[in-house]
């Protein structure tokens, strides 16, 4: 890389990280960066005069949160470093590394208030007011916070805070930091500066010397901060670029199949307003830039309204989506339509999104028609259900009164015509969904009236019965409530028995007293076997018991399994050593016979479940198993 490469290199990076600075709260504040690029490491050194007084913690943060962020090419080692204007060495400094930021990271120095009463007109360095009567010790403040504020908490007064007329105390590394490695400065250029004594000059020339650097300063600084702004100096590659992404979001609109078009299309032109914006009014392109936002701006416009058009009709969509829907929500959306429809008629014709929008407009055009058949069509249903619901009605107000068979066969009529206005209804409609549940209420009424002429009311009260009671078995079962579920089974069948015979009930009840009875049977097996398992389960809960626990189990009808515990199994193997060590043979025979003992009952909880038995050790490793007989 030339030398002229990384000076624009670093002019570059300075420029971004003002941004940065700026952006984060440093505005108008007369702080000013520079860098330079060596091999893969970078330096980053803010100035500032000594009215001026920065936290460097927080100041910090916000330059390294800035190049990780920017990213520089090909560094790996960045270090970074705050100094006050006409001092040669800094007062505080960072480290880290691109791909592992060490911020957080303390970094101590030692600061000495005072080793001994020497002069200021010997060193050149002065002390604040009460410096001599601070005791000669020495403390240690983290570097990353302002030497002005080390032994207090840390602040950051609005990035700006006058200091005194006295200058900050001097300071110095007593020691090199442990991670030297980390560290991009050399501590030991760090050491307080003695500055030689100077002749003594007259007041008002050295007033007037410090007048003269501090104009300059500001001259060069102004200028510098002039000719950094973007096209100031050089080609401005920024107008083409800024064109080439209007360009793209163009053809994004054309080319793009995607629901969310307008949106990227929109982030395209956004970025190339993002690139014209900070062209000074001072750059020779900034006429060209400013057209150019123009246009942009106003067709940033027309893409919010073609944005908007699509959130409409996404709404509209989706009050439609999953057909059949009700008028309601039929005419919501047809609103939503027209709404949209209207947001791309503002679209001009000679702007880049006009061809999208009318793409688009004749889209919902088509969907706007299609919603005004379908929503005539409910409509038109709605008054047929609302007709067949009336007759129904009447054919209830005649079922409350009927005695005769002569009545009963007018209510049987009502029904009739009530089902028949049903059928009119189309489908793909919200009434034909509630249609569908009506006819077998309808159809239920019509059955009652007829039978009604000819069956007392004990056979529809038995089948009633019967039917709730087999229902409410299922649901014990689903529960594997068996007890319950026999009972209810054989409740239920006793009902379907009651019902008379050559009533139109009976023919109902008969596949029905043959699937109770099956029913019945399968529950009092399962009752059996859960009676089994239980049994099990008790045997299993006393053989297991202990101080500590024996044994855990899982028992189903096809496997018993019992896993002994760790605690257990930790005991019984010490007991026998122990027993070993001591040749206590008599504990050694007791520890046989407690295994063997429980063999034995596990085994005969087996044997009298009539299922499998496998028994493994603390680590899951089967030991036995027995097959019941």
């Amino acid at each position: 890389m030339t030398v002229a490469t990384i000076q624009s290199k670093a002019q570059i990076l300075e420029v971004k990280l003002q941004q940065h600075l700026q952006a984060a709260g440093f505005k108008n504040l007369p702080l000013y960066i520079s860098c330079d690029f060596r091999d893969e490491s970078l330096t980053v050194v803010g100035e500032h005069p000594r009215s001026l007084v920065l936290k460097a913690k927080p100041t910090f943060a916000v330059l390294e949160a800035a190049i990780l962020e920017i990213e520089p090419e090909a560094i790996q080692q960045i270090g970074l470093c705050l100094k006050i204007t006409g001092q040669k060495q800094p007062y505080a400094f960072h480290s880290f590394t691109m791909h592992h930021p060490v911020l957080s990271r303390p970094k101590t120095v030692h600061l000495f208030k005072k080793t001994e009463n020497i002069p200021a007109a010997e060193t050149g360095i002065v002390l604040r007011e009460n410096a001599a009567q601070t005791p000669d010790v020495e403390e240690k403040i983290p570097l990353g916070t302002d030497i002005k504020d080390a032994g207090g908490e840390e602040y950051f007064p609005d990035l700006s805070e006058s200091s005194s007329n006295s200058d900050p105390i001097a300071f110095k590394v007593a020691a090199i930091p442990t991670d030297i490695a980390d560290n991009p400065f050399n501590p030991l250029d760090m050491e307080a500066v003695t500055v030689a004594q100077k002749p003594k000059h007259s007041p008002l020339a050295m007033l007037a010397a410090a007048g003269i650097v501090s104009i300059a300063a500001l001259v060069l600084a102004g200028g510098y901060y002039m000719l950094s702004r973007p096209c100031v100096i050089g080609e401005c590659t920024a107008l083409a670029n800024a064109k080439q992404l209007s360009e793209n979001s163009t053809r994004t609109l054309k080319t793009s199949k995607v629901a969310s078009s307008p949106e990227e299309a929109q982030r395209q032109l956004k970025q190339a307003i993002a690139l014209l914006e900070p062209i000074p009014s001072w750059s020779s392109h900034r006429g060209e830039a400013q057209s150019a936002l123009e246009k942009y701006g106003s067709q940033n416009q027309h893409l919010n309204s073609a944005i908007d058009a699509a959130r409409l009709a996404q709404s509209a969509a989706q009050k439609t989506q999953n057909p059949p829907y009700s008028a309601e929500n039929g005419q919501e959306a047809q609103a939503l339509w027209q709404s949209a429809i209207a947001q791309l008629g503002e679209i001009p014709r000679d702007s880049p999104v006009y061809p999208f929008a009318q793409r688009k407009a004749k889209e919902y055009r088509k969907n706007l028609a299609t919603g005004n058949r379908q929503l005539s069509t409910e409509k038109q249903a709605e008054k047929t259900l609302l007709a067949a619901k009336n007759t129904a009605q009447i054919a209830e107000a005649r079922e409350a009164v009927a005695q005769t068979a002569e009545t009963w066969a007018q209510v049987q009529a009502g029904w009739e015509e009530s089902l028949a206005i049903l059928s009119e209804i189309p489908t793909g409609t919200t009434s034909y969904q509630e249609a569908k549940l009506l006819v077998p209420k309808y159809e239920t009424k019509l059955s009652e009236a007829v039978e009604r002429k000819n069956v007392e009311g004990i056979s529809e009260n038995a089948y009633t019965q019967a039917v709730t009671l087999a229902a409410e078995a299922r649901i014990f079962e689903g529960k594997n409530a068996w007890f319950k579920a026999s009972e209810y089974w054989r409740r239920a069948l006793s009902y379907a028995e009651q019902v008379p015979a050559a009533t139109s009930y009976s023919q109902k009840t008969q596949p029905l007293i043959a699937s109770y009875k099956t029913s019945l049977q399968q529950a009092e097996v399962r009752l059996q076997e859960e009676r089994k398992l239980q049994k099990a389960r008790t045997d299993l809960d006393r053989t297991c018991k202990g101080n500590p626990k024996i044994c855990d189990y899982t028992v189903s009808k096809d496997l018993i399994a019992v896993q002994m515990t760790p605690g257990y199994v930790q005991k019984l193997q010490q007991t026998f050593i122990l027993a070993e060590n001591n040749n206590a043979t008599k504990t050694r025979q007791a520890v046989e016979n407690h295994v063997q003992t429980l063999q034995k009952a596990l085994e005969a909880i087996a044997e009298n479940a009539k299922i499998p038995l496998q028994v493994y050790d603390a680590e899951g490793k089967r030991i036995g198993s027995h097959e019941p007989k």
